[in-house]
């Protein structure tokens, strides 16, 4: 993967009525399941006594199809968990959660009212949600002699790499997080501007 996604910038809140029955729904940033799990946990403590806590998660980026989980926690299968995770796939934002509370209102919605309900409940929350631009990176190491310091320090800010480790001994060994998408032509470059003396060896991502 090298194409760049948003995710939540911060956590928000939407809340809207429907034949009296209280829809909140809540989102936030969450990069794993376990993360999906304490959302849930807090959304309980903080709206506690409502009928339902319904839930949709991507916590990878948008179109990872293995990183997911809706529920629809007592409500009629199909109405909520899914409608909602539906909403997420098309909004372009990775690495959230979302959970719907509702407060029954005494007035039954139906099937079709409920999965309208829920959706539009997390519909009008992706509005409204401030979002950020998440850059994919690779670990890489470069190892290098002292006299190719100034070009290696000038292409890595222009390719906006950022260093993890560095270790000087009789050469320099750098441990670097570089954005996914242009670190092949970064180690092009580092290869070109020193006559092909460095090898930026890309690892595996780094988030």
């Amino acid at each position: 993967m090298s194409a760049n996604y948003l995710i939540p910038a911060q956590p928000m809140t939407h809340e809207l009525v429907i034949k009296n029955s209280r829809f909140i729904a809540h989102a936030q940033l969450a990069s794993s399941a376990a993360e999906v799990a304490a959302h849930l946990a807090w959304c309980k403590q903080q709206w506690p006594q409502a009928s339902h806590y319904c839930t949709a998660a991507l916590w990878g980026a948008p179109n990872n199809s293995q990183a997911y989980a809706m529920s629809d926690d007592g409500e009629p299968s199909g109405t909520a968990g899914k409608p909602m995770f539906q909403v997420l796939q098309t909004s372009g934002v990775g690495e959230i959660s979302v959970v719907v509370v509702r407060y029954f209102g005494g007035l039954k919605l139906g099937t079709g009212g409920l999965q309208r309900a829920y959706s539009q409940a997390v519909a009008e929350l992706m509005k409204v949600l401030p979002t950020a631009e998440k850059i994919l990176r690779k670990s890489a190491c470069l190892n290098y002699d002292y006299q190719h310091q100034s070009v290696v320090q000038h292409l890595l800010q222009r390719y906006q790499a950022d260093i993890v480790e560095q270790e000087f001994t009789d050469t320099v060994r750098l441990r670097l997080a570089v954005v996914a998408a242009s670190a092949a032509e970064l180690a092009t470059q580092l290869k070109n501007s020193t006559q092909g003396q460095l090898e930026l060896i890309i690892l595996k991502e780094a988030g």
